[in-house]
């Protein structure tokens, strides 16, 4: 009689340890609109460089990933009304959108640059000030933050059309039916690439000077226990030492390099690389 009151003890042990130990952590993804770092459709979860790099994050660990596909808005709403006890997003320091919900993981992921994207004949190599954009119409993704842009429109320097996709945004430029389209330069490679727009015309111009480069973070609720936020912060360090997100940014990478002699702005020719 002890020794089964004894297994039965340390099955129930068990079970209570791994209960403690298997916490779910949400990945929650924006669907369609967050290529190439996340890639998703029909609420499936096809990868992209952010999700590679989460999957390895947790990859042998005690905790257990669970993928969400979402659009935008219903991501919002799914970390506003708290639906997931314990979730993990990608974010960065200057986006709004999350503030009030977020804790930023401490080690960044990677760093990222914004391009001004155009076809018109009379654009500078490198955008340096405001004067140089002042009065343009510039295509942005709807429901995205763009601080710097939102400031300028409200000053009423510039106009900003909302568009629903990258296609549609990098079309309205090489048609010239707005004067640029901004977005991150690795975003926008990466759709020319895959969509195989073929528009010799288009440039990439530098933004840094009115949209400073910053780094890509993880993010978690800040009044979560489960300590995901410090677990992801250190397996991200290891990750870097061992080369592991690097090898992953070349995946998503391989888009057209700019010409020769010509660092500021390239000219697209997607017959290239």
């Amino acid at each position: 009689m002890v020794r089964i009151i004894t297994l039965l003890s340390v099955s129930i042990l068990f079970s209570l340890s791994s209960l403690v130990f298997s916490e779910e952590v949400h990945y929650l993804i924006v669907e369609d609109i967050a290529e190439p770092f996340q890639i998703a459709n029909n609420g499936q979860s096809k990868g992209g460089v952010v999700s590679d790099i989460v999957d390895e994050i947790f990859a042998g660990s005690s905790y257990t990933l669970i993928h969400h596909s979402l659009p935008l808005n219903r991501l919002y709403s799914v970390i506003e009304t708290g639906k997931f006890k314990t979730w993990i997003v990608y974010d960065a320091k200057v986006w709004n959108s999350l503030k009030r919900w977020r804790q930023l993981v401490d080690e960044p992921l990677f760093p990222v640059s914004h391009t001004y994207l155009t076809c018109r004949q009379a654009s500078p190599m490198q955008i340096n000030s405001v004067n140089d954009i002042k009065q343009k119409r510039i295509a942005i993704i709807k429901g995205f933050d763009y601080p710097e842009l939102d400031e300028l429109k409200k000053k009423n320097q510039l106009e900003l059309v909302s568009v629903s996709n990258y296609v549609q945004g990098i079309n309205l430029a090489a048609l010239s039916r707005v004067d640029g389209f901004v977005e991150m330069d690795l975003r926008v490679r990466f759709t020319i690439k895959t969509a195989s727009i073929d528009q010799p015309c288009l440039q990439f111009v530098d933004m840094s000077h009115i949209i400073p480069d910053y780094s890509i973070y993880l993010s978690t609720d800040k009044n979560d226990t489960s300590g995901i936020n410090g677990f992801a912060s250190k397996r991200l360090k290891e990750l870097k030492k061992n080369g592991v997100i690097t090898e992953i940014l070349k995946r998503y990478t391989t888009s057209p390099d700019p010409p020769p002699g010509n660092s500021s702005a390239s000219v697209l020719n997607t017959t290239r690389g």
